[in-house]
């Protein structure tokens, strides 16, 4: 069997073994998890799409960003002032 071939298989493989975890592995698993269910039962109770919730205009995903930005400037900021600090030295 050439090169080619086994990374064929290979490809292969990698799409079964993934297609079984999504359509068969994590719906069964969904079914026994006790939080999954109620996470589940919390979306379909508030009608929430877990997909949409990272892609629309959810208030609290807007300003969790925000916050999340600001996190990161400023701790990059310490970082470079430590950076500068230390070379000064």
């Amino acid at each position: 069997m050439g090169k080619t071939a086994r990374n064929i298989v290979k490809l292969a493989c990698w799409a079964i073994g993934l297609w079984f975890f999504f359509a068969i592995l994590t719906p069964v698993l969904e079914d026994h998890i006790p939080a999954w269910k109620r996470y589940n039962q919390i979306q379909e109770e508030q009608n929430l799409d877990s997909g949409a919730l990272y892609y629309s205009n959810v208030p609290q995903t807007q300003e969790a960003e925000m916050e999340t930005r600001r996190a990161v400037r400023e701790g990059m900021a310490a970082r470079r002032d430590a950076r500068m600090k230390k070379e000064r030295e």
